[in-house]
C-alpha cells in the first residue's frame, strides 16, 4: 500500500431557502500530519500533496500538483487537497483546464492564482463530447487574465458548473472582453459565494452570462466594466436570490450593477450603492420578462432604474421620483433618496455573519417585516427568516425586504458549522478510518465554550484523535462512544480541525455513520449546519488485521 496524504469526501450541512444552499469561510486552520492510507485514484478520488504547481506527467503519493490531479483524474473523479495543506497555488502551467466532469474541493483553505498571464481555469468540452458537470468547492480564484473570454473562469457552451464557498476576485478582460470574473456560456449556479473586485474592459466586470444563472446567497461586489459592472446577462435565464449586488460601477455609459436583455428574476435581494450612467438595473428587452419581488433596489448612483420594464410582484423598495423604479408597483415601499441609508439600510457593506457581506437594515426601518418570502427559511447570511420584531406591524408574514433578515430583539451573536470529510468511502473489517472534522465561527462575534460531539458507530472502536487548539475526551482505544472536543472561544471566521481514526468492528455488507454536532455559549441564528453526519459502506471480508 503506498503512502500518501489524506483523501477526503465532503460532508458540509447545508442550510436551504426557497432554492439554496449553505458555506464555507476561513481564517486559520491547524496543519496537521499526513497518514501512509491509500494509492491515487482510489474510489475516484486524486489528491493533491504540494502548494506547488507544475508537471511532470506523474500524479504519485508523495508528489501530486493541481495541474497533474485535474489531468489524471477519471471523469466523474474529485480533486481534493490533503489534510493541512492551505495557502496560494501560483499556476505556472497556464490556464487550469477541466475537459471532464469533475468536482474540485479547496475545503476553503486554496488559492489559485494566474498572476495576471491568463485566465485562472476554463470548461471546456470537446465537440460532440458529453455535457460537462463540475463543482468548484472552497476555492479562491484570483488574478486571472484574459483577452476575451473571460478572466477568471470560462465555462462552455451547454457545460453545467456550479460554483459553492468560493471567491472570484481581482481577474480582468482586455481588449473590450467581456466577463472579467467569469463568462458563462452554459448554465452556472452560484451558491455562498463572492465575485468581488474583478475588472472587464467590456461588459460584465462580475459575469457575463449567455446561457442559465442562479445566483443563491452570494455577493456581486466592487466589479468595474464599461458596461454592467455587476452582471451583463443576455442569456436565457437569470435568478438572483438572496443575494447583494453593491458597489458596482461603469465607468462608461453605461450601468453599475445589472443589464439583463433575458429573462430575469430578481428575489429577496439588495441592489445598492452600484454607480454608472444607471447605477442599477436597466432591462433592455420588451420581450422578456424582469419580475422582482421582496427585493431592494435603492440607493444607488445616480438612479436605481434605466429602461427596466419591471413586473412588480410586491414588496420591494425604491426611491421615490427620478431616482426610483418607475416600473415598480403601488404596493411597493418607496422611500426619499436621502433616506436609504438613514431609513432602510446600513451604508456599508460589512461581515455580518455568514460566509458574504451584506448590508445591514437599519433596524424598524422601511425594510424590516413589510416584506413576503414565502417558502424561505434562511436570509443570504443563513440567518433564520422570517423573524419578527414585535415593534413593527407585519405586512404579510413577518419577512423583511431584502438579502437580510434582522434578528429583530433576539441580536444573533455567532454563526457556528460543523462539517466531515473520511479518507475511504468504503472498507472492510479491521481497516482504520479518519475523520476529519471541521468547525467554523461564521460570525459575527467570537463563540466561546465551543463543544463539539461526535458520536462513533456501534461498528468501531476509537483509535487515536489530535487536533491543534483545545482537549479531546475520548473512549479507551479499542472501545467505541464519542468522542467530545473542547475547542473554547472561536473568535469571527475562526476554523479549527479535529482528526479521528478508528478500526472497523463490523463485516459484511453494512454501513457505519459518523455524526459530529457542535454547540458553545452563544446565541446561534442558523442551526441547521451545527451537525454532519457522513456514512461509509462496509464490504464484505476482512483486511486480514484483528479488529
Amino acid at each position: 500500500m503506498s503512502p500518501r496524504l489524506l483523501q477526503r469526501t465532503l460532508v458540509i450541512p447545508l442550510a436551504l431557502a426557497t432554492f439554496a444552499a449553505c458555506n464555507d469561510a476561513v481564517t486559520t486552520a491547524p496543519k496537521l500530519r499526513s497518514a501512509p492510507l491509500l494509492a491515487q485514484g482510489d474510489n475516484g478520488v486524486w489528491t493533491v500533496n504540494t502548494i506547488l504547481d507544475g508537471y511532470d506527467g506523474v500524479c504519485d503519493d508523495t508528489h501530486c500538483t493541481v495541474t497533474e490531479a485535474v489531468h489524471f483524474a477519471s471523469p466523474g473523479g474529485k480533486v481534493v487537497f490533503a489534510s493541512g495543506l492551505q495557502g496560494t497555488i501560483a499556476l505556472t502551467t497556464g490556464t487550469l483546464t477541466i475537459t471532464k466532469s469533475l468536482s474540485i474541493d479547496g475545503g476553503g483553505l486554496i488559492t489559485l492564482d494566474a498572476g495576471g498571464n491568463f485566465e485562472v481555469m476554463a470548461v471546456l468540452n470537446s465537440p460532440g463530447a458529453p455535457v460537462l458537470t463540475a463543482t468548484l468547492d472552497g476555492l479562491t480564484l484570483k488574478n486571472g487574465r484574459s483577452a476575451a473570454e473571460g478572466g477568471g473562469i470560462l465555462i462552455g457552451s451547454l457545460n453545467a458548473v456550479t460554483i459553492r464557498n468560493s471567491t472570484i476576485t481581482g481577474n480582468a478582460t482586455t481588449f473590450d472582453g467581456d466577463g472579467g470574473g467569469i463568462k458563462n456560456f452554459g448554465t452556472l449556479t452560484l451558491v455562498n459565494s463572492t465575485v468581488d473586485g474583478n475588472t472587464a474592459d467590456g461588459k460584465g466586470g462580475g459575469i457575463w452570462n449567455d446561457g442559465i444563472l442562479t445566483v443563491q446567497g452570494s455577493a456581486i461586489t466592487n466589479n468595474v466594466a464599461e458596461n454592467a459592472g455587476g452582471i451583463y446577462h443576455g442569456g436565457i435565464n437569470m435568478a438572483v436570490m438572496r443575494s447583494t449586488i453593491s458597489g458596482n460601477t461603469s465607468v462608461g455609459i453605461g450601468v453599475g450593477a445589472v443589464i439583463s436583455t433575458g429573462d430575469f428574476q430578481l428575489i429577496s435581494s439588495t441592489v445598492t450603492r452600484n454607480s454608472g450612467f444607471v447605477g442599477g438595473i436597466t432591462h433592455a428587452s420588451t420581450t422578456t420578462v424582469f419580475n422582482a419581488v421582496n427585493a431592494i433596489v435603492a440607493g444607488n448612483d445616480p438612479k436605481d432604474c434605466g429602461n427596466a420594464n419591471v413586473n412588480s410582484l410586491g414588496h420591494n423598495v425604491t426611491a421615490t421620483g427620478f431616482g426610483g423604479c418607475a416600473f415598480f408597483s403601488a404596493s411597493d415601499v418607496r422611500v426619499d433618496p436621502t433616506q436609504v441609508f438613514t431609513s432602510v439600510l446600513e451604508q456599508g457593506l460589512k461581515d455580518n455573519g455568514g460566509p458574504t457581506k451584506t448590508h445591514a437594515l437599519i433596524a424598524r426601518g422601511f425594510a424590516v417585516d413589510a416584506g413576503y418570502c414565502p417558502g424561505e427559511t434562511t436570509d443570504q447570511r443563513g440567518f433564520t427568516r422570517p423573524v419578527d420584531d414585535p415593534t413593527m406591524p407585519n405586512a404579510v408574514d413577518a419577512c423583511d425586504i431584502g438579502a437580510y433578515e434582522s434578528q429583530g430583539p433576539q441580536i444573533a451573536a455567532a454563526d457556528l458549522m460543523v462539517s466531515q470529510t473520511v479518507d475511504k468511502n468504503s472498507v472492510k473489517q479491521g481497516e482504520l478510518l479518519t475523520y476529519t472534522v471541521r468547525v467554523q465561527n461564521l460570525g459575527p462575534q467570537t463563540a466561546p465554550n465551543v463543544v463539539m460531539n461526535n458520536v462513533l458507530s456501534s461498528g468501531v472502536t476509537f483509535v487515536s484523535s489530535r487536533q491543534n487548539k483545545g482537549t479531546v475526551t475520548a473512549p479507551p482505544k479499542g472501545e467505541t462512544g464519542t468522542v467530545t472536543w473542547n475547542i473554547g472561544d472561536m473568535v469571527n471566521q475562526a476554523n479549527e480541525i479535529v482528526e479521528i481514526q478508528v478500526t472497523v468492528l463490523v463485516k459484511g455488507r453494512t454501513t457505519i455513520t459518523n455524526t459530529a454536532t457542535v454547540s458553545g455559549t452563544v446565541a446561534d441564528p442558523n442551526t441547521t449546519n451545527n451537525s454532519a453526519a457522513i456514512t461509509v459502506s462496509v464490504a464484505p471480508g476482512s483486511s486480514g488485521k484483528k479488529p
